[in-house]
């Protein structure tokens, strides 16, 4: 699978879009490809969820954790489904009190080979866009 990194500046104090990306049952209004998720669980800074993923010829669902280290980082981690692994990680870094800078980095590997060859080109542009997605988001609510 391809690695993803991604950043971007945000017109927001770093408090807005960090409680934007911890707002995450709302990952499906403003990151396309997440199809659904439910909170299956929540113990301190560690929230368990199942994901549905939807792109162009897949669809699949995972249970992941997330865990947060506020306002710095969030850090997603596979707990079962299709992955051999999966890590995506949100740091923020506030640059003046309403520009936050916010970079993604994402790798992962799905279990299986044909998975890995039919997912590979579809995940390399999809998840390139996902900060963008977010922008685009945040200009329609304004």
């Amino acid at each position: 699978m391809p690695k993803v990194r991604d950043s971007r500046i945000f017109d927001l104090p770093l408090r807005d879009i960090y409680a934007l990306m911890m707002d995450i049952e709302r990952y499906p209004d403003f990151i396309p490809f997440v199809r659904q998720l439910k909170i299956v669980s929540q113990q301190g800074a560690v929230t368990q969820a199942d994901i549905r993923i939807g792109i162009t010829g897949l669809d699949f669902s995972y249970r992941c954790a997330i865990t947060e280290q506020p306002y710095e980082r969030i850090d997603i981690r596979d707990v079962a489904g299709p992955f051999a692994y999966l890590r995506c990680t949100i740091s923020f870094e506030a640059l003046a009190p309403d520009k936050t800078r916010v970079t993604y980095d994402f790798d992962s590997q799905f279990k299986s080979r044909l998975m890995n060859r039919v997912a590979d080109p579809v995940f390399n542009v999809v998840l390139k866009t996902t900060l963008a997605e977010v922008q685009r988001f945040l200009k329609r609510r304004r």
